[in-house]
């Protein structure tokens, strides 16, 4: 079965995880993230950590929720 996860950085829509042979390949959606898009990850904190770093300070503060 295929698992997929989206994945937000600094309250942002940037991707999907999908499960591949046990691993996680990235499917960017965010032009940015593109540079990571089908590369394989163990789990998921491994992914968010090197998308985290590359996209620090590329986009406007987290957006905030109302309420």
């Amino acid at each position: 079965m295929i698992r997929s996860r989206p994945i937000e950085i600094d309250g942002r829509f940037v991707g999907v995880a999908v499960t591949q042979n046990g691993k996680w390949r990235f499917i960017a959606t965010e032009p940015a993230a593109r540079p990571v898009e089908g590369s394989l990850f163990e789990a998921l904190p491994q992914l968010q950590r090197r998308l985290q770093s590359m996209l620090a300070g590329r986009f406007l503060p987290p957006l905030q929720h109302a309420g």
